[in-house]
């Protein structure tokens, strides 16, 4: 009977230790699942800090287009404002020139009105005192070299104009 006792004491004993293993095995269990769902909510948190910063992100990213885009048109319209000046400028240096040259061609062509009169009072004076027969061939002469001298300064002016 003492074996029999024995026996069902380690009986007993064994089917204690199998339920306190399975006792600790469900314990363990447990405490891997509640970890399993501490980190699934951690995963879960994580993802929608990601998605915050992926918004903001995104946002930022808006943002600096945007300015770009702000900074491109400003820089165009400074560039077009700029462009409009120098063409103003230019147009101005070109009228004034245009002026320089009109009163320098003023003043030439003045010159050579006078220049002109003192020859054709030389020509009358040259007339009046020459008898009038040997004076047939003089003049015609005369008209032609001053055509030809006028002609000449004409094409002077032109070739400084840049028109010819």
């Amino acid at each position: 009977m003492e074996n029999l006792m024995g026996k069902l004491a380690e009986k007993l004993s064994a089917q204690e230790m199998i339920k306190a293993n399975n006792a600790a095995e469900a314990a363990y269990r447990k405490q891997i699942e509640d970890q399993n769902k501490q980190y699934e909510q951690e995963l879960e948190l994580l993802r929608q800090n990601a998605q915050k910063m992926e918004n903001r992100l995104d946002d930022l990213k808006k943002e600096i287009v945007q300015r770009v885009d702000e900074s491109d048109e400003a820089t165009h319209d400074v560039g077009v404002r700029i462009y409009r000046n120098v063409q103003a400028s230019v147009a101005d240096e070109q009228k004034k020139q245009m002026d320089a040259i009109k009163a320098d061609l003023d003043k030439q062509m003045d010159s050579i009105k006078e220049e002109l009169n003192v020859m054709i009072e030389k020509m009358e004076s040259l007339q009046s005192s020459t008898p009038k027969g040997n004076n047939n061939g003089v003049l015609p002469l005369t008209v032609v070299i001053l055509l030809a001298s006028i002609a000449n300064v004409v094409l002077l002016i032109l070739r400084i104009i840049g028109l010819v």
